[in-house]
């Protein structure tokens, strides 16, 4: 068992009554020592009903800017070394994931980022496959995002001492514009050939219902700040990588 080196994990959600009972259940039974922290964008399902019921969390509700403006807020409030956020419909994917992801730190001071790999579900929870991240790559991550957020962690001093925060004003593709950042500042990633959570697939989620023409305005936006080319991703995005999937299942 490695130091206690508490974990923050951030869960941003709003109207997310139907899975976030499952979210907070896969938190709470970490094997590691942990804190869960929930900013709720002022939910009017049952989302707070929920919240309510569960033990051992710390929570907020009231309006915000945004998913990664949420994840800001939780990322204040944590008093964690590592940090990390888990949407409401998703989960880990077994109790030792911190425990794993904790002994990874311990074993390389100079790793600022560990991700690893995930397991799609559907709405029941039933698996649908695994997805294997590849090992780090910063001309890759160029192309495409192949770090899962879901299934990564960030050590506290990348984001409040060298205030690499998650931009608030993105809506869908935060979290790559995050990871090329910290990249473009030199910090070091590594990949846990573990899976670390499971990724659900559902109607609701925002990568299906986010349209085409938002996706488009959000990556060139993120393409121009970083020198990136827009046609190359989105052909990995909308071509090469569904291509994968689907010879991959």
């Amino acid at each position: 068992m490695p130091r206690a080196m508490l974990v923050s994990i951030v869960t941003p959600v709003k109207n997310a009554e139907r899975f976030l009972a499952q979210t907070l259940a896969s938190v709470r039974g970490q094997e590691h020592p942990h804190e869960h922290i929930v900013i709720d964008g002022g939910s009017t399902d049952g989302t707070l009903d929920v919240l309510r019921a569960a033990p051992g969390i710390v929570w907020t509700s009231g309006p915000d800017a945004g998913m990664y403006d949420a994840v800001n807020r939780g990322f204040r409030m944590a008093r964690g070394e590592v940090l990390a956020y888990q949407n409401g419909d998703d989960r880990y994917a077994g109790p030792d994931t911190l425990l794993r992801v904790v002994e990874v730190f311990a074993a390389h001071p100079e790793v600022d980022v560990v991700y690893g790999d995930f397991r799609y579900v559907d709405e029941d929870g039933r698996p649908l496959g695994e997805t294997r991240t590849p090992d780090f790559d910063a001309q890759a991550l160029r192309r495409y995002n192949f770090i899962p957020p879901h299934s990564t962690f960030v050590r506290r001093r990348v984001v409040h001492e060298q205030g690499l925060w998650l931009d608030p004003e993105l809506r869908f593709a935060g979290d790559w514009e995050w990871f090329l950042r910290m990249a473009g500042h030199g910090r070091r990633f590594l990949h846990l050939p573990y899976v670390l959570s499971e990724f659900r697939r559902h109607a609701r989620q925002i990568t299906a219902t986010v349209g085409w023409r938002a996706k488009l305005s959000e990556w060139r936006r993120i393409c121009r700040r970083h020198g990136i080319s827009l046609p190359l991703l989105v052909w990995h995005e909308s071509v090469y990588q569904p291509l994968r999937r689907r010879l991959a299942g």
